[in-house]
């Protein structure tokens, strides 16, 4: 019999088999680590509740009970996650700790109860297809995706109906319905179908003279650090202490944090002539610059709940200083 679960030791499932270490965690990283936790919990209960000769097998060994307790069990662990988030947002650190700390428990006991039932049925034998790899690698696609519409030209029409089609593969709905249903050899398909059309558009790429792409990379590399640029710019401004976001993410200062960006903009636009492996360094500029943002961002936000935005008016004359300023890589760029 089998089954399509995940079990194997992906970052979601490694914290769930409680091998991720929370000693020295921001407060932020805890909350998103119970947060995948979730995730991962709740993909692995739809896709047993899915199979019905799953669950028949499960009612034949006498464990369907416990594996419905299970289900009570993770609505409290949900409803501890979103207290979680509420008091994070609220700057309740200590209790947002608390909170995420219990939600992760009773998602990692859950985890751990499902995979004895499973066990004890016969239901993971056999060769076990990681669904999830699945998800993370469409979500790595249509990341390129963006990266590729971020610095394609207007006129490159042909390119840009190759992203649609490949985009139209990478549905990520489709696809966990698809995996619900035990349809993961569909869903590889339809992941290899979309890699063929971005090769397509990497051959576009390839076909032009490099000093466009060297110029197309430049222009993307540039709005990217103004975004970052212009978050800081209003934290001085305004008197916002960014230290503590910076210290959370690894960074000493504002100046090594640019510092960093510049090293992997230049390792990146060195690439020109490797366009494939400039737009995977690309990607990984934009996840970075992404993840600082977001914090940025949520520091602005805290700074207007606590100080009001009657506070936020000078400098510029902006009463609003987070207004217009979505996450790099959102396809909504300066």
């Amino acid at each position: 019999m089998l089954i399509s679960v995940v079990t194997t030791a992906t970052p979601a499932s490694a914290i769930l088999y409680g091998k991720a270490q929370i000693q020295g965690t921001s407060e932020e990283q805890i909350v998103e680590l119970a947060g995948r936790a979730d995730a991962q919990v709740k993909n692995l209960i739809e896709l047993m509740y899915a199979n019905e000769t799953a669950l028949k097998q499960i009612e034949d060994f006498g464990l369907i009970d416990e594996l419905n307790g299970n289900l009570t069990l993770y609505d409290e662990g949900v409803a501890n996650l979103e207290q979680a988030h509420e008091a994070l947002e609220s700057a309740n650190y200590d209790a947002a700790v608390d909170i995420a700390t219990e939600a992760l428990r009773i998602f990692r006991e859950i985890f751990k109860s499902i995979n004895i039932i499973l066990e004890e049925a016969g239901l993971q034998k056999g060769q076990l297809v990681d669904a999830q790899g699945l998800l993370e690698a469409i979500t790595r696609g249509i990341r390129i995706i963006d990266r590729l519409r971020d610095i394609l030209p207007a006129d490159a029409t042909a390119a840009l109906d190759l992203l649609d089609q490949a985009e139209a593969y990478l549905d990520l709905n489709a696809a966990r319905a698809l995996l619900i249903e035990g349809e993961n050899n569909s869903v590889a398909d339809r992941l290899n179908q979309a890699n063929q059309l971005i090769s397509q558009v990497y051959q576009y790429f390839k076909s032009q003279a490099e000093e466009s792409n060297t110029l197309r990379i430049d222009d993307y590399c540039e709005r990217v650090q103004e975004r970052i640029r212009e978050r800081f710019r209003y934290g001085r401004d305004y008197g916002i202490d960014f230290s503590t976001v910076l210290s959370n993410l690894g960074y000493q200062s504002e100046n090594q944090f640019i510092e960093t960006l510049q090293d992997m903009i230049q390792t990146a636009q060195g690439k020109t002539g490797d366009f494939k492996s400039a737009m995977q360094d690309l990607d990984a500029i934009s996840r970075v610059v992404q993840e600082i943002d977001q914090a940025l961002e949520q520091e602005i936000n805290q700074y207007q709940n606590r100080y009001g935005t009657e506070n936020s008016s000078g400098g510029n004359g902006s009463g609003n200083i987070g207004k217009g300023y979505g996450p790099v890589g959102d396809g909504n760029m300066p």
